[in-house]
């Protein structure tokens, strides 16, 4: 008796569970999930170019000083740059190792930069005209002296000049004769081997790259390539400095490789500079200077950065200068605009509304109308601010930004989950790149902002891409079990479907079994929610998702087979 009684508890719990799925699957909620199946189109938003001069990290003119003496950095950003060349002038310190004040000193100099919003490309030098150097054995060891300033402060050091050897640092004129190729090599490795991996280093000319990294200076079997860019090695992690740029055809003793034509040292660091830093300076007008000629030559060569103080005959000649091209006052203005990245916003596709749980498809497309690019590791964050509460979530993508080479354009695809959780509401969706390191992440003098009309949100660093995002349950689309956090779906086909509860990648009434046999331990009532908004649902690209809908007798066969299933354990 007691068998049997415990039998018919079993029966009917069983029978009670069925009669819950039955009403749901033949309501009105059934009715709808069918049609909720297809997922929401993507809108496409054009957006409209600037040519405003745009205050942004890592690239574009910069100011002399000197690190130790850091007195002007809080006029820098007022003046419309980000970036300092901050000289260690070391002249005190030629046959001794730095001392501590001077070390604290240079990190002064650092916390100044870092406070003022801006970033130092430092260089060492043991003169500043011309004269003497120190011993290599000095050098090596103020090289270890400078380790671990370089590491604490790597969130501000843009890149460093190689430095130390000879005349202002050039690499030329050693009076300890260290102006060789095997001095140099040791020199420029302890330099390598003392910055933070992810910070690269500008060489004086291109022939003393080659000697190094090739043997011999006529060479270039081996150079950066895409495949072979930001992988670590010391080769990749050196890029090219040019400090009397366009100032004759050898740009005075910069290009000097016999059988090596100026071109062919044009395309040599062009070809190397997509993936490393060159800049410079001017120094002297000639007939390679004229602002036409200089835009060509930056467009070749990818380059990031120049000096605003240094030649000032070369730059004011860019000035009114009559190369109007491209809408471009003149050679000047386009320069400084041009120098690094700028990137614009083409267009922009999302759908008008997303399901928690469900997937947000973006896409856009993004050119880099600058000379240069970035060469510091930096992410592409797709945020979602909850127009009400103002808070703001963000998932990075999958993708380098630093292979959007100057005078590319960039297409971009991703799919985002939006958890379970998320409140219901209008979201802003925008396009952030702050900065990679932790301490400035949050700073938004170190975000980069789009050269576009009404996308740039100052307050937060984030470039808009559309106000009214609209969060809902009832918003078409299909539910995904997710994650707890608004992140990159890097495989869309590997999610599962909500309500797929043997994971065989559909919705149907085999999964109804699986939870109506494992409902109280494995499932509960709520899980049946998510199976029937799903229900008929198969797994497939998130940009073909369609609904699948099967017959609505389909759900009484179900119940027929669940409810004989009940008069054979009867039995």
């Amino acid at each position: 008796m007691v068998i049997r009684i415990q039998r018919s508890l079993r029966l009917h719990h069983l029978l009670s569970r069925t009669l819950i799925a039955f009403t749901l699957l033949t309501g009105i909620g059934f009715t709808s999930s069918l049609a909720s199946a297809a997922e929401p189109p993507l809108q496409t938003i054009t957006f409209q170019s600037s040519n405003a001069d745009i205050l942004n990290p890592e690239r574009g003119f910069f100011k002399f000083s000197d690190l130790t003496n850091p007195w002007f950095y809080q006029d820098v950003r007022s003046g419309g740059e980000t970036l300092v060349y901050g000289r260690i002038l070391a002249d005190q310190f030629r046959n001794s190792p730095f001392s501590q004040s001077f070390l604290d000193d240079i990190q002064s100099g650092f916390d100044a930069a870092r406070s003022a919003g801006i970033k130092v490309k430092p260089r060492v030098a043991y003169n500043d005209n011309g004269g003497a150097d120190a011993p290599k054995s000095v050098i090596l060891n103020h090289i270890q002296q400078l380790q671990p300033l370089w590491e604490s402060n790597k969130d501000v050091i843009y890149h460093m000049d190689a430095g130390f050897i000879g005349g202002w640092g050039e690499w030329h004129s050693s009076t300890n004769g260290l102006d060789n190729a095997a001095d140099r090599t040791e020199i420029l490795t302890a330099i390598l081997d003392a910055l933070p991996e992810d910070r690269m280093v500008g060489i004086r000319t291109p022939h003393f790259k080659r000697q190094i990294f090739n043997g011999s200076a006529a060479s270039t079997t081996n150079t950066i390539t895409e495949a072979n860019a930001f992988d670590g090695s010391d080769l990749s992690r050196v890029g090219h400095l040019n400090d009397c740029f366009l100032a004759s055809s050898s740009d005075f003793g910069t290009y000097v490789t016999p059988g090596f034509t100026r071109q062919d040292e044009l395309d040599y660091i062009g070809a190397e500079s997509k993936y490393a830093p060159h800049g410079g300076e001017t120094c002297a007008d000639s007939a390679f200077s004229t602002g036409v000629n200089a835009v060509n030559e930056m467009e070749q060569l990818h380059t990031d950065y120049l000096n605003i103080d240094y030649n000032t005959n070369v730059l004011n000649s860019w000035k009114n200068d009559g190369n109007t091209a491209d809408g471009y006052s003149d050679s000047y203005q386009q320069i400084s605009q041009r120098l690094g990245y700028r990137f614009e916003l083409q267009t922009a596709a999302l759908p008008d509304e997303v399901k928690p749980s469900g997937l947000l498809q973006i896409e856009f497309e993004i050119d880099n109308v600058g000379f240069g690019e970035l060469f510091n590791p930096r992410e592409v964050e797709i945020t979602l601010e909850n127009n009400s509460s103002g808070e703001i979530v963000s998932a990075p993508l999958q993708i380098d930004p630093r292979f959007w080479s100057g005078g590319t354009s960039n297409d971009v695809q991703a799919v985002l989950s939006i958890p379970a959780d998320m409140a219901e509401g209008t979201y802003t969706v925008g396009i952030k790149m702050p900065d990679l390191e932790d301490s400035l992440d949050d700073d938004v003098r170190y975000s980069i902002r789009f050269a576009n009309q009404n996308v740039w949100d100052a307050t937060t660093g984030i470039n808009v891409l559309k106000t009214d995002l609209q969060i809902s349950q009832s918003a078409d689309g299909t539910s995904y079990q997710v994650g707890d956090s608004f992140e990159e779906v890097v495989d869309p086909n590997s999610l599962l479907l909500a309500g797929d509860f043997d994971a065989d990648g559909k919705v149907d009434g085999a999964d109804f079994l699986r939870w109506q046999l494992g409902m109280g331990s494995t499932f509960q009532l709520s899980d049946l929610a998510d199976w029937q908004a799903n229900f008929g649902v198969a797994s497939t690209p998130p940009s073909t998702l369609q609904a699948v809908p099967e017959p609505h007798g389909v759900c009484l066969g179900v119940v027929g087979y669940l409810l004989s299933l009940i008069a054979l354990r009867q039995r």
